[in-house]
């Protein structure tokens, strides 16, 4: 099998750039309006019967826990958000694999459980899709990157009145071997308000707006196009993300999304991932993205910087 170089789909004519920028806009949009829309509008919590049975769950994970030879102070759990059946993660999946974590840091004889807020950091950073990042293989880089020994993972599932919620533990197996999963552990959680929590959403953010009077820099919106004497930038030497290691071994493939700005001396600065890839491929194109030259956007024949986003295709043939 031959390793075929990332295609990079950058838009050359001024009609396929701004179908690009309008595009990103739209995304960042609709990641924005999708989340909010898609969030309960009461706070979620679990009855007392619900937490009984997590704090019940609980002491089953850690019961594999000691089964996988995972004890003292190196052994480090990492409890993942929850996934529905389609690989989205959800409200309610955020709060289960929450409230997991903490039953399973107040038990006696707690295993090492990594906080919950160094996960919610590092998707905000990273912005990896969630049905990319419930691929065993990239959960298993996710340990890597967090430092855990083990990482609790599942699903759940609507059943009528009830929530079947299925979980394993993952560990990364010998080299070439793949990850290790555990036999399923699986509890049925009397449904009650969690139902509100069900739809898919995202697990980071959106994108925050940059302060375009900080940065001296304009979007690439209609209102910009529409004006005269406007010309687009174009990159002149843009060599290609390479593949890395990591992301070769687990055969990734996917497009990631990147927003930057291309200074009025064609520099390509500030890179921010709008839609990211696991494996390090969000580290590698920002770092490749940094040595693009480009002619800068013209306006009233003055050199300007400008926002654009640039998509990246990953493939192995």
């Amino acid at each position: 099998m031959t390793h075929k170089q990332s295609k990079i789909h950058y838009m050359l004519y001024a009609y396929r750039l701004l179908q690009c920028a309008m595009l990103s806009v739209f995304l960042i949009t609709a990641i924005s309006w999708r989340s909010a829309a898609q969030e309960p509008q009461s706070t979620l919590s679990l009855t007392s019967e619900q937490q009984g049975i997590v704090s019940s769950l609980a002491q089953s994970v850690q019961q594999e826990i000691r089964k996988e030879d995972c004890g003292g102070t190196s052994c480090e759990i990492l409890v993942v958000n929850f996934a529905l059946p389609s690989g989205d993660t959800c409200s309610a999946c955020i709060l289960l694999a929450d409230s997991l974590a903490k039953a399973l840091s107040e038990l006696p004889s707690a295993p090492n459980v990594i906080p919950r807020t160094r996960l919610s950091a590092f998707l905000d950073e990273e912005r990896i899709p969630s049905r990319l990042l419930n691929q065993r293989e990239a959960l298993a880089w996710g340990a890597h990157e967090l430092h855990a020994s083990r990482l609790a993972f599942g699903t759940l599932k609507p059943e009528k009145e009830f929530l079947l919620v299925k979980t394993r533990l993952l560990k990364d197996g010998a080299l070439g071997m793949g990850p290790h999963v555990s036999k399923e552990i699986s509890v049925k959680l009397p449904l009650g308000n969690l139902a509100e929590g069900l739809l898919a959403r995202e697990s980071f953010p959106p994108l925050a707006k940059r302060d375009l009077s900080l940065i001296n820099a304009v979007s690439l919106d209609a209102s910009w196009t529409s004006q005269k004497n406007t010309k687009f930038p174009t990159c002149v030497y843009m060599p290609n993300p390479p593949y890395t290691q990591a992301a070769r071994e687990a055969k990734a493939s996917g497009n990631l999304l990147v927003e930057a700005i291309i200074t009025a001396q064609g520099i390509v600065v500030s890179p921010r991932i709008v839609r990211g890839l696991a494996f390090g491929l969000n580290q590698i194109s920002m770092e490749t993205i940094k040595t693009w030259k480009c002619d800068p956007a013209m306006q009233n024949g003055v050199p300007i910087a400008v926002i654009i986003p640039f998509e990246m295709k990953f493939s192995l043939n």
